[in-house]
């Protein structure tokens, strides 16, 4: 009994010191944690106010983040005309699952005849000035024919459209209520870190003013799309909160909330702030201008980089030149890797757009190059992105499917051994596949031969076009296609 009641006092004194020590850590970790915020100055359009405050360490400041970050946050709502039948959404209530009905919803709806409806959709927005200038995304607002803003203390003004720029996807707004409202403070994108805390602030499916934490997965994703330096990141992302603002422990915007992989959980994009402040000056004024070179290009991949023989992945590979055009004309070919625009190195294939985009049209630049594995120099002058010859056509031997998603090029020689096919004698080659797109869903991926369209050959890109064409007409797509040594079938139909 003696040695039962020593190991029971021994047992609790164990299990209160176990305790001390426990608190003791937990106190020392809790206190790592608190750390003031500072209060922001209020920004006017095209000027940024950085805090000199240090990023926050953890999410025990996010209580005082939301309460001084979410007044400058405004959801959208916008109406558009859309045409269709009355009972549109009523066709196949069951989606895309099998209908058990057959075609019963189908045929009793085939001859309704169609009509214009209002349809609405939801947005989000940041508030970049006093006067009321909002910045939201392009694809929220486009197509509308009214467009309301709902500020964080309820109060609804209609806005109106000062600028936009659908190939960057950002838009300014402006609403009149006075000259007082609560505005964002805009960051430094570029000093942001891969692990970083952020949270974004929106609208998702009109649930509005709502608040998702999480990290900086990546930097400099592309997504498809003619200007990319996308922020990844795992704070949850929805329908409507597209122009919400990604922003990180120091209060300040970082990004613009704007797409998201559809299936995919916990993977969001947002425009880098600093891109946005690029534009900024276009979309007051209304007139967008953009450099323009007249060429595709792509990412240097391991394989790209051994068949070409680089030293190194940097740069941008030209895959195809635009006859005519600014490149053309300076005498840049396909197969050119370009390492360095007016100055300045292009690192990452994602540089090079953003470089020629802001560079004034007209304006006669050098660049450097690599071309059978010397560099060389070559003099360009920009071009206007507005040219009407700023389109690949067939003459480039390239098409782009937009109803696909994909982009293929001919099967040459150095296009086979680009993406290192071989014993292939026929066909056309998907050089990209556009992220969303049918393409993307039916699982074509970059690299695949196509060789048959709804069996049909295709030895060219003249007949690939045709047979797109064609089955676009009958709404059935079956491709027969070669990925490396396997062959497979891939189909869609409407």
């Amino acid at each position: 009994m003696g040695f039962k009641s020593d190991s029971k006092i021994i047992g609790a004194g164990v299990a209160v010191l176990i305790g001390i020590i426990a608190g003791v850590i937990i106190t020392a970790n809790l206190h790592l944690f608190k750390k003031s915020l500072a209060e922001p100055a209020s920004p006017v359009i095209h000027t940024t106010t950085n805090s000199e405050m240090p990023a926050q360490n953890g999410p025990s400041n996010f209580i005082a983040l939301i309460k001084q970050d979410k007044p400058f946050v405004v959801n959208i709502r916008t109406t558009q005309k859309v045409k269709g039948g009355p009972f549109q959404m009523y066709q196949n209530p069951f989606g895309n699952e099998q209908n058990p009905f057959g075609n019963f919803f189908n045929n009793f709806f085939h001859n309704v005849p169609q009509s214009t409806y209002t349809e609405e959709s939801l947005g989000s927005g940041v508030i970049i000035s006093k006067s009321g200038y909002i910045i939201t995304n392009n694809h929220v607002i486009k197509g509308a024919t009214k467009i309301y803003v709902k500020l964080y203390n309820g109060k609804t003004f209609k806005a109106r459209v000062i600028g936009k720029d659908p190939q960057v996807d950002l838009a300014l707004l402006k609403i009149n209520d006075g000259n007082n409202l609560p505005v964002a403070t805009l960051g430094d994108s570029t000093k942001s870190q891969i692990g970083e805390w952020v949270l974004a602030i929106g609208n998702p499916f009109g649930l509005g003013w709502t608040v998702t934490n999480g990290i900086i997965s990546a930097k400099g994703r592309a997504i498809g799309g003619p200007y990319e330096d996308f922020i990844q990141t795992n704070a949850a992302i929805n329908p409507g909160n597209s122009g919400g603002p990604l922003i990180n422990m120091k209060g300040q915007v970082i990004g613009i909330n704007t797409a998201i992989i559809k299936g995919a959980q916990g993977i969001g994009f947002s425009i880098p702030v600093n891109i946005v402040k690029q534009v900024l000056p276009e979309l007051e004024t209304g007139k967008i201008t953009r450099g323009w070179l007249g060429i595709e290009i792509q990412k240097i991949t391991p394989a790209l980089k051994k068949a070409f023989n680089l030293e190194t992945s940097q740069g941008a590979l030209v895959s195809s030149v635009l006859p005519n055009g600014p490149a053309a004309r300076a005498g840049l070919k396909s197969g050119d890797v370009i390492i360095k625009f007016n100055g300045e190195k292009v690192k990452e294939m994602s540089q090079l757009p953003w470089l020629v985009g802001n560079t004034k049209p007209g304006k006669a630049v050098p660049m450097e190059i690599i071309r059978h594995g010397k560099k060389e120099t070559i003099m360009i002058t920009v071009g206007n992105w507005k040219s009407p010859k700023n389109t690949f056509n067939e003459k480039t031997q390239k098409v782009s499917a937009k109803k696909l998603g994909i982009v293929v090029v001919p099967l040459t020689s150095s296009n086979m051994q680009g993406y290192g096919i071989q014993n292939v004698h026929h066909g056309v080659i998907v050089s990209k596949v556009i992220p969303g797109g049918i393409g993307q869903r039916i699982g074509i991926m970059p690299g695949d031969v196509i060789q048959e369209i709804n069996h049909q050959p295709v030895n060219n890109i003249k007949q690939y076009v045709n047979l797109i064409n064609q089955a676009e007409k009958s709404k059935q797509f079956l491709f027969f296609v070669r990925r490396g040594n396997m062959k497979l079938y891939l189909a869609y139909s409407e």
